[in-house]
């Protein structure tokens, strides 16, 4: 695991500054060339610093790599926040309703869907991420995301659709349903060169993006309906 020390050239303050230089020009490097693509040496360039300096705070090219996905991981919880506060209260409630329940996934889906665009970084982190989840990084860096990522919203997701559907949480049409529904926005950033063509546009901008997020927030909450209509259609009749 990579090591944190302040910087013997200029003190903590200097040195705070200085492995973020390196993060930052490593998550472009390494959404441009890939993990085995980058090189230490080109990423040290790009952040301004001599390559000792990158050994010095990382350890090593996986350290850095692992830095990068902390840090990135750091930015998604601070936007999804509030969304997955507000999910857990709702599934905390006895007396949720199913419409809270489906609103409630829809602020993790608009969340996520803001993260990928709206930030300001957005580009260089949405290459680094489709590496990542095209398998291309380092074992460490996959646990790191199904730790902190997958395995909590995606365990929200599938407690709530659970609780609309009426499956069991571990059933498989409630995983399938909860990576369907957290994964549209991805298109947006995997697929972004198709979908530009196909929609006449030079870039999705916020104004799109805005348009977009309300086409999936509609599209979303007429699946959850839909499953809530089948949970009761096929509900036992209540003295029957």
């Amino acid at each position: 695991m990579a090591r944190h020390k302040p910087a013997a050239e200029g003190g903590y303050q200097r040195g705070e500054e200085t492995r973020a230089r390196l993060i930052h020009a490593a998550v472009r490097v390494f959404g441009e060339r890939g993990y085995e693509g980058a090189s230490t040496r080109e990423i040290a360039s790009e952040a301004g610093v001599n390559a000792p300096a990158l050994q010095y705070y990382f350890d090593n090219k996986e350290g850095l790599y692992l830095a990068c996905m902390g840090f990135i991981l750091d930015r998604m919880k601070e936007q999804l926040g509030e969304a997955v506060t507000a999910a857990s209260a709702a599934l905390g409630d006895p007396r949720v309703e199913d419409e809270q329940l489906i609103d409630a996934l829809l602020g993790m889906l608009g969340g996520f869907v803001s993260f990928i665009q709206d930030t300001p970084h957005a580009a260089q982190w949405r290459l680094f991420m489709a590496r990542e989840q095209a398998g291309q990084g380092p074992p460490a860096a996959f646990r790191m995301l199904d730790e902190s990522f997958n395995q909590r919203i995606g365990g929200l997701s599938r407690q709530i659709i659970a609780r609309l559907s009426g499956y069991a949480v571990d059933d498989e049409r409630t995983v399938l349903h909860s990576f369907s529904i957290i994964s549209q926005g991805m298109v947006f950033r995997v697929m972004r060169l198709q979908v530009l063509s196909a929609m006449g546009w030079d870039e999705i901008n916020h104004a799109r993006m805005l348009q977009v997020r309300e086409l999936l927030f509609t599209q979303t909450r007429l699946i959850l309906r839909g499953l809530v209509a089948e949970r009761n259609a096929h509900a036992p009749v209540s003295g029957a």
